[in-house]
């Protein structure tokens, strides 16, 4: 068990709806990597919307020490 509210958690994943939305959908952070199932097209259709999105996973350090 991890003793951290849900808006102190970043989720990062490739699926917009599964993981972003299911994420947002719980009160987490949901960062989007433009890797395996990402699509900019879909990205720009969705209601999602991520609370990041990174190129790649090597960005995430230099993305949290910006944002959180």
């Amino acid at each position: 068990e991890v003793n951290v509210a849900p808006d102190q958690v970043v989720l990062v994943g490739d699926d917009l709806d599964s993981d972003v939305g299911g994420a947002q959908r719980h009160g987490m952070n949901g960062v989007l990597v433009k890797t395996g199932k990402f699509r900019q097209q879909y990205l720009e259709q969705s209601t999602i919307q991520p609370d990041g999105v990174l190129t790649t996973i090597a960005e995430l350090p230099e993305f949290l020490a910006a944002h959180y």
